[in-house]
């Protein structure tokens, strides 16, 4: 079922000013009833602004358990790994690098498995790309229908890019849904197209990992969009 709550803004600044105002509200709530919170965030370009203004709430940094919904199989300190991103741009905040084993495949594993003592997430926040994929999940990559299939563990898993660095870490559908807030953020036109198809239900998107997102989530998504 659809429950998608679509904010859409003419201008990317006051879009990611919601955004960060809404996760800050989100996780102070959860502060107020437990001694941490746990957040899930994206990496990639479209985060990148929204960092500034995450740090800059008035949140408890150092009671916020944080990882990156996937990650690019890179050194730690390479420019292109989401941790490091995260790490730099939430620095007082507790962040967790899917980098747990010498093989992409054990990282996956343990990754996940510490992840489990976080559930529920107290927030998610996804991303999409151009192709409607979300975290490391991929139109046709290898074992797709398996990582967004609702009735499967929550689990971590080697995702397969269409772009270097080809070889990904990521959590499965199940696992990014096991949020008590989900969002994603999206920015112009290309991604709107993709996410009008996907809400229309259009038969050409629903093999999309963007599809099985909106479609299977227990709680509402909130798509923060703008051109």
């Amino acid at each position: 079922m659809n429950q998608t709550v679509f904010l859409q803004h003419s201008q990317r600044e006051t879009c990611i000013a919601q955004l960060s105002a809404d996760l800050a509200a989100q996780l102070q709530e959860a502060l107020a009833e437990q001694s941490r919170a746990s957040l899930l965030l994206p990496g990639g370009s479209s985060p990148q602004a929204l960092l500034p203004l995450l740090a800059a709430q008035p949140v408890e940094w150092s009671r916020i358990d944080l990882s990156p919904t996937d990650e690019r199989w890179v050194p730690a300190d390479d420019a292109q790994s989401n941790w490091g991103l995260l790490h730099r741009g939430l620095p007082q905040a507790a962040c967790l690098d899917p980098r747990q084993a010498a093989s992409p495949q054990q990282s996956a594993s343990a990754w996940a498995a510490q992840l489990s003592d976080w559930l529920p997430f107290d927030a998610v926040l996804l991303g999409m790309g151009e192709d409607a994929h979300i975290a490391s999940l991929f139109p046709s990559m290898p074992g797709l229908v398996a990582a967004l299939d609702p009735a499967a563990a929550p689990a971590g898993l080697v995702g397969i890019a269409p772009s270097e660095p080809y070889t990904r870490l990521s959590l499965n559908l199940p696992m990014l849904l096991q949020g008590k807030w989900i969002g994603l953020l999206a920015f112009g036109p290309v991604k709107r197209r993709m996410i009008d198809s996907v809400l229309a239900d259009e038969p050409v998107s629903r093999t999309l990992p963007l599809y099985a997102l909106l479609w299977r989530s227990p709680l509402p998504v909130r798509i923060y969009w703008a051109p």
